[in-house]
């Protein structure tokens, strides 16, 4: 059996997948399989990952699959059938990591006996300039920090015996993922180490298609689909899911602020707002939304959410928005 089986989804990814799979095949660590996922790509990347092949095949195993556009989802769903390591992990194309980072992982897991390792990132530029560095701290509100699917590994049996897949919707079919992985299982370990660089790229796809406004392209289908997935709880704690929420309400909010007009983004406002205050009443109460409530949370986040579910409860919030969406005309 290998100890780590590395998926990575590809869809015209040219730009930046030879570093990505580069930085694979040059960890330290042995017994890595590399399981990479082309959307029928029309770029060039087929071809990169076809040179690839023929550079590192002798010395790790790689499979290489062509599907169907059908999405990251899909992709990182038939990359973990195909997968036999110990452990998973995913990689997103346009990313890449340091040379000891599965090392580190793998050991760690093995250590604390961990069914799922979560680590920080670097945010760095196309040119490889580091924006910034996030750091878990040991905490119960880290591994909700960072809800990618990326930046961990996971034991293969804990996803297999547990049917957790990526859920196909428009936004946020790796936080289904990530949380019903933290909810089946019994240790996750936050560690220190930072390994993962993801690509800060404000031109991507995903960014500009998720600041669209409209039926196709709400969070509340992940909203719905976490709290019929989920409950009743195992592991995931009931304060940090109802924060959670919290957050990316504020966040969805704010970004979808970039671009669009206010009447847009106060009605999509509203509507988040009548999902939580309908499944979490008592929502304003939240112990994370203390200013030192949230252990973990770099503060001038913790800061901003808190002074919007604030105006939220004053009934002000309209006033932040039209400022937030004036800024970004």
């Amino acid at each position: 059996m290998f100890r780590i089986s590395v998926i990575v989804p590809v869809y015209n990814g040219e730009k930046y997948l030879r570093k990505c799979l580069d930085s694979i095949a040059n960890q330290t660590i042995d017994g890595l399989e590399v399981i990479v996922v082309d959307n029928k790509s029309t770029d060039e990347s087929p071809l990169i990952i076809e040179e690839f092949i023929s550079c590192w095949s002798s010395k790790r195993r790689i499979i290489f699959l062509t599907e169907d556009r059908q999405g990251n989802a899909y992709a990182r769903n038939t990359g973990t059938e195909h997968a036999t390591g110990e452990y998973i992990a995913f990689i997103d194309q346009d990313d890449y990591i340091k040379s000891d980072y599965f090392e580190k992982l793998y050991n760690e897991a093995n250590a604390y006996a961990a069914d799922v390792v979560v680590s920080g990132y670097e945010l760095v530029t196309p040119k490889g300039q580091t924006k910034r560095v996030v750091e878990l701290k040991k905490s119960k509100w880290s591994p909700y920090r960072i809800v990618a699917p990326w930046g961990k590994i996971y034991k293969k049996s804990l996803i297999t015996e547990n049917n957790i897949q990526f859920l196909p919707v428009n936004k946020g079919e790796d936080i289904y993922f990530v949380f019903n992985a933290y909810n089946h299982a019994n240790i996750v370990y936050v560690s220190d180490y930072v390994g993962y660089r993801w690509l800060s790229n404000n031109e991507s796809y995903s960014r500009t298609e998720h600041k669209k406004i409209d039926n196709n392209n709400s969070i509340l289908p992940l909203f719905d689909a976490l709290q019929n997935g989920l409950f009743p709880l195992k592991h995931v704690d009931n304060t940090c899911l109802e924060y959670f929420y919290i957050k990316t309400i504020v966040h969805e909010v704010m970004f979808c602020a970039k671009g669009n007009n206010l009447e847009d983004v106060y009605g999509y406002y509203e509507r988040l707002i009548k999902w939580i205050d309908k499944e979490y009443p008592n929502n304003e109460s939240n112990y994370y939304l203390r200013l030192f409530g949230v252990r973990g949370e770099e503060y001038k986040r913790r800061f901003f959410v808190a002074l919007f579910w604030y105006m939220k409860k004053k009934r002000k919030i309209k006033l932040l928005i039209k400022m937030y969406v004036n800024i970004f005309r």
